[in-house]
């Protein structure tokens, strides 16, 4: 007997197994053990279980054999999936390639165990095919974003004018970098989800037995269907997308979405296909720099995330700048934050407490510039971040955290860290009540602290060598005041 293994982060609406007409059962399995690896956020285990029911529902509509572990069962995903071979004399299993490393050779090595064939489909959570995306990175040992992107917009035809970019420009950086005018701009809300039978049903389970998480499942706020995903989506392009661009780096202290699509959830477990978001986004009359902004970040950035994971394990373990502090208890409760914690960490972490999410720019520019200021190990803010957000896996996490956050790798991914005192956060964010006051607090502080002890390893980049100078004037000024 053939079955078909649906994995928790591949809910799509068109999978390759529901067309093979030799498989006779699904499986899926909600393994509660698994979800307390780490103190994962409640509503990632929400949305993550409820789009697994979801799926499971729509097929037994549709007269398919399902057979499900559920969060009751109590079982590691390695007893579950032992017991569903065997209890169903299955003889092949077929699941979809997960991007997160060990999962396939995890699977294979049970069904060895069982004397079960395998059957593997390639992954669908990307544009781009595993084969092209490797022989990339192996032809770019020192692999730039912008060349990836460009490789990516030349090979797909994304906002390509024959063999020149839309509008003569690659990206549109000058004019998406703007911060929030002070008046006289609408932020549209972000849609309102109804939750059905199948989720109010989740949500009381994951409160009642993972209590001691973060979040309140009865909070949660997100689509687990590709239909009201799609919706979501629609949203997203009619409203925000025009003024995404000009404001995707802005932060407002009151508004944690702005004018973010906040799709990342949906699309990395399958909800949502790039394809159809890239063509949801490049059928607008929105401004050019706002498509191309948005299309950098999904066919770009996010599958340059995944190749540099596939083609560089070493990012999992690097700590370039031996950086050993430890995470303190606040940072996963969100109770008993010290007092100076400074204003804009406070206030990004408390929503991150409250959604699983943040956009982009206050996971670079608050959390993780703090988590680099002050010293805290890169594996630890990893696996806060994997902990933390509902859109987060080892594929996307490793890179971006170990790498561009955090500088972990030295360099390889980002070419300087992403660092900055209060004048930058001032500028995009209003976060304190003035100018002075940004440059006079502990994130101001702790920069220039940052610059003079790694001052050693940071010399060599010519990216730092303005502010690496002023470091250098600022230190010498206080020596000869003393």
């Amino acid at each position: 007997m053939k079955a078909a293994l649906i994995l928790a982060t591949q809910q799509f609406e068109e999978h390759p197994a529901y067309a093979d007409r030799d498989v006779t059962e699904f499986f899926f399995i909600e393994s509660a053990p698994r979800f307390a690896k780490l103190p994962y956020h409640r509503h990632k285990i929400v949305l993550l279980v409820s789009a697994m029911r979801h799926t499971a529902a729509r097929l037994e509509a549709e007269g398919r054999t399902v057979r499900r572990v559920c969060l009751g069962d109590d079982l590691t995903f390695a007893a579950a999936l032992s017991r569903l071979l065997t209890e169903h004399g299955v003889t092949e299993l077929s699941w979809m390639s997960d991007p997160n490393r060990p999962v396939d050779e995890r699977i294979a090595r049970i069904c060895a165990d069982h004397d079960v064939d395998t059957e593997i489909h390639s992954d669908a959570l990307f544009l781009t095919p595993e084969e092209e995306v490797d022989e990339w990175f192996a032809d770019h040992p020192t692999p730039l974003m912008e060349d990836f992107y460009r490789w990516q917009r030349r090979r797909t035809g994304i906002l390509m004018d024959g063999p020149r970019p839309a509008g003569r420009r690659w990206n549109f950086d000058a004019e998406n970098r703007k911060p929030l005018p002070k008046k006289g701009i609408e932020i549209p809300p972000l849609p309102n989800t109804e939750q059905d039978e199948i989720t109010a049903t989740v949500i009381a389970e994951v409160d009642a037995r993972f209590s001691g998480h973060p979040g309140r499942a009865s909070d949660f706020w997100l689509p687990v269907t590709p239909e009201d995903a799609r919706a979501w989506l629609g949203v997203f392009v009619a409203q925000r997308l025009a003024d995404f661009g000009r404001y995707e780096d802005a932060m407002k202290a009151d508004e944690p979405f702005l004018f973010h699509a906040v799709i990342s959830p949906m699309l990395n477990i399958g909800l949502l296909t790039v394809d159809e978001v890239i063509t949801a986004v490049t059928r607008t009359n929105a401004p050019l720099a706002s498509v191309e902004g948005f299309v950098r970040q999904v066919i770009g950035w996010r599958e340059y995330m995944r190749g540099m994971y596939r083609a560089h394990p070493k990012l999992e373990k690097v700590n370039a700048l031996k950086l050993e502090r430890r995470l303190e208890k606040y940072w996963y409760s969100g109770r008993r934050m010290p007092a100076d914690v400074p204003v804009p960490v406070r206030t990004v972490l408390e929503r991150v407490h409250r959604w699983g999410y943040a956009h982009h720019i206050e996971r670079l520019m608050v959390l993780g510039n703090w988590f680099l200021l002050q010293g805290y190990a890169p594996r630890e803010v990893n696996a806060w971040f994997l902990a933390l957000f509902v859109d987060a896996y080892d594929w996307v996490m490793v890179p971006n955290v170990m790498g561009m956050s955090q500088y972990a790798d030295g360099g390889f991914v980002a070419t300087k860290p992403y660092v900055s005192g209060g004048a930058y956060l001032q500028k995009m964010g209003s976060w304190w009540p003035s100018a002075q006051d940004a440059k006079d607090s502990v994130f101001t502080d702790a920069y220039w602290a940052f610059l003079e002890e790694h001052e050693d390893v940071l010399a060599g980049n010519h990216r730092l060598s303005l502010a690496l100078a002023q470091m250098r004037k600022r230190r010498d000024a206080d020596g000869s005041s003393s």
